[in-house]
């Protein structure tokens, strides 16, 4: 039994791939990406892989920082020569970490149990607790089966595992923003609430609600976050929270400059500084797509009972109205992109050019982070824009 998959793509032959092709394309790159993963971690010598790089990439930073704060030190590590003095002192050896430390001190209560764990099995509950919560929350979203299975292979899934950052959890976080609001709010509301450890993701939710009319999550998100904010101040003190605030000023400007790793941010800010524009015209056109990021986010809230689409929008949107996200973030695009594409195969509706939009955002980032393209094109930029544009053209039919 076979599936159509493109079916006259913006004038093409029709083509149809069996179901079963496109479970055997997914497991070739899943297994493909698994070898490399593991043939990395087994040839590693001190959590450092035969290219140099450390086991579980960003993940030190967590586990440095979870040990730091059991010192005491949560608040010099906002410093980014301190924090480096930390890496050099107990993560896996490297001639020069490029990490700093610019959570908020209320991301200190989710990593602390990291500070009773030896790196290796730290890496191990980190990632794979992640990765567990992020399969469980795209089952009780709708993705299962096959469509899950062909989702966790995609390259921006093995991205955000390889990488040992936190975008499992704040996709999954976003997920139970979005999908909740009207069916569980208290529960949407927390999710929300927890989500502002990295609250440059969360920026559209405020305006999501306030266009849906969830005032119930709203409520139980702001409630959430002054409760979350006071718990870190009564454990921790005010001294981390004086320390963040100057690090955001500090990481701001560094954005500004082109001090960041620009190619290796999916924002519209990052793609036209990279094509050599200055960065007042860059902070322009930047300014014009989080206006349409705005707009669509409350148009689309506002007239559609689409769920899936409303939390597409939310998530694709992030990278529009933020000028600082990274690569692996993009995992939080994966589930509602998915519902959307099991919607339409289930109503045989494929759009012009949606399979080969599909295609893009499964193998596009395979290129990332994009090393060769420092300057120039912006890759990770371009699966943002795929998955804006494919939300976008479901807003005429709302």
């Amino acid at each position: 039994m076979s599936t159509e998959v493109f079916n006259k793509v913006g004038g093409m032959a029709d083509l149809r791939i069996s179901a079963r092709h496109v479970r055997l394309g997914a497991a070739i790159v899943a297994l493909s990406l698994l070898a490399v993963l593991f043939i990395q971690i087994l040839l590693s010598k001190n959590y450092v892989t035969p290219a140099g790089t450390p086991v579980g990439g960003d993940f030190a930073a967590f586990w440095t920082a979870a040990k730091a704060m059991a010192a005491g030190d949560m608040a010099a590590i906002y410093d980014p020569a301190v924090f480096h003095d930390w890496l050099a002192r107990i993560a896996p050896p490297q001639d020069r970490w490029g990490l700093s430390w610019q959570y908020p001190p209320t991301y200190f209560l989710l990593i602390s149990f990291l500070a009773l764990t030896p790196y290796g099995l730290g890496y191990a509950l980190w990632t794979g607790g992640g990765l567990a919560l992020f399969t469980a929350s795209s089952w009780r979203a709708g993705v299962r089966g096959a469509p899950l299975l062909i989702m966790l292979a995609a390259p921006v899934v093995f991205q955000a595992a390889i990488t040992g950052q936190n975008g499992f959890l704040t996709a999954s976080l976003l997920l139970g923003a979005t999908l909740l609001p009207d069916k569980r709010p208290l529960m949407a509301g927390a999710c929300a609430e927890l989500l502002t450890v990295k609250p440059q993701l969360g920026l559209l939710i405020p305006i999501a609600y306030m266009a849906g009319g969830h005032w119930r999550a709203f409520g139980a998100a702001a409630t959430g976050s002054l409760l979350l904010a006071g718990l870190s101040i009564t454990v921790f003190g005010f001294a981390p929270w004086t320390a963040f605030f100057g690090s955001v000023f500090h990481a701001g400007a560094a954005v500004s400059t082109g001090a960041m790793p620009l190619f290796k941010m999916p924002t519209i800010f990052a793609a036209f500084s990279l094509a050599g524009f200055p960065a007042p015209a860059a902070l322009a056109f930047h300014a014009l797509g989080a206006i349409a990021a705005i707009w669509s986010t409350w148009t689309i809230w506002r007239r559609s009972d689409n769920a899936a689409l409303k939390a597409a929008m939310v998530c694709c949107g992030a990278f529009f109205i933020s000028p600082y996200a990274y690569y692996y973030e993009l995992v939080i695009i994966a589930v509602p992109i998915a519902l959307l594409a099991i919607e339409d195969a289930k109503n045989r509706h494929w759009r012009p050019y949606d399979p080969l939009l599909l295609a893009g955002l499964f193998l596009t980032p395979m290129l990332l982070p994009g090393e060769p393209a420092k300057t120039g094109f912006n890759i990770a930029f371009a699966v943002a824009a795929m998955a804006f544009v494919f939300v976008l053209r479901r807003m005429r039919e709302i």
